[in-house]
């Protein structure tokens, strides 16, 4: 106990000197040594501290920045698809009224079908459609869309659906005509899922590119003048007794949602 005591009173004593010498400036040397050595020490640690809150800070900043960003792009991928949903209905819409303005104005009967699935492979193309034998159809009948364009024909027929083969698949044939010359008879066929051609065209008949294909009327269940397609090219070899139109669609089959398919 008396070491202790002795210990604190010297303690005490050293810590008045100090006091003392600071005062008077005896200890001012000893202190600008002293400071003169931890600066740089000190400056290091300054910087040290400085930097670990700017890379605080800058982390931060960062993280808010890809949450926003996230954020954005769901935002973004999420307008694109309503976008798209809109640009679908809107093209729906379009393609229901080219089919309202046809039927009031050709005066003809048909059923509205929706398509239900497609099925297509390297050869072929077909889809399913949601009307069948109970809504009064049967294979051969024309399946249109848009203002009237052919795009295919019913060759399967259940109760309550059917398959149509569209103009593309390698397997369909249509009884055709060029519309400015009814006396042009031939086939459109499909071109392995891919195209059409007009096949079966006398050499004598003049065509060129641009004519209107439309049916024939030659199939009983398809009626006459329905549009199909307008020719792009003419193959023609002087030797052989038919000659060839490339053809294009007047409408797009990819984008197909309802379609009417005609009943005599």
């Amino acid at each position: 106990m008396n070491n202790f005591f002795k210990l604190s009173l010297l303690g005490l004593l050293i810590i008045f000197l100090i006091v003392i010498f600071h005062y008077v400036s005896w200890l001012k040397p000893v202190e600008n040594a002293v400071v003169n050595f931890l600066n740089p020490v000190q400056e290091r640690f300054y910087t040290l501290v400085r930097r670990a809150k700017n890379f605080q800070a800058n982390w931060l900043t960062k993280r808010d920045l890809l949450k926003a960003n996230k954020v954005l792009a769901n935002q973004l991928e999420q307008l694109q698809v309503e976008k798209s949903r809109i640009s679908s209905l809107e093209s729906e819409n379009n393609l229901l009224k080219e089919e309202l303005n046809f039927v009031k104005e050709k005066k003809i009967n048909t059923v509205a079908a929706k398509i239900i699935t497609g099925v297509s492979d390297s050869l072929s193309k077909s889809v399913i459609i949601n009307r069948g034998s109970d809504s009064g159809l049967e294979k051969g009948m024309a399946v249109i869309a848009g203002p009237g364009v052919v795009v295919g024909k019913v060759y399967e027929v259940y109760s309550d659906y059917s398959k149509v083969l569209l103009l593309t698949d390698n397997k369909s044939k249509v009884a055709a005509t060029i519309q400015s010359l009814e006396k042009t008879t031939g086939l459109v066929e499909g071109q392995f899922g891919l195209s059409l051609a007009m096949t079966n065209i006398p050499q004598d008949q003049e065509v060129k590119v641009g004519d209107l294909i439309v049916t024939s009327g030659l199939e009983g269940k398809i009626p006459k003048d329905l549009l199909i397609a307008k020719i792009e090219n003419i193959n023609q070899v002087e030797s052989e007794i038919f000659k060839t139109a490339i053809l294009s669609p007047i409408i797009s089959f990819d984008n197909l949602s309802y379609v009417l398919v005609v009943v005599p």
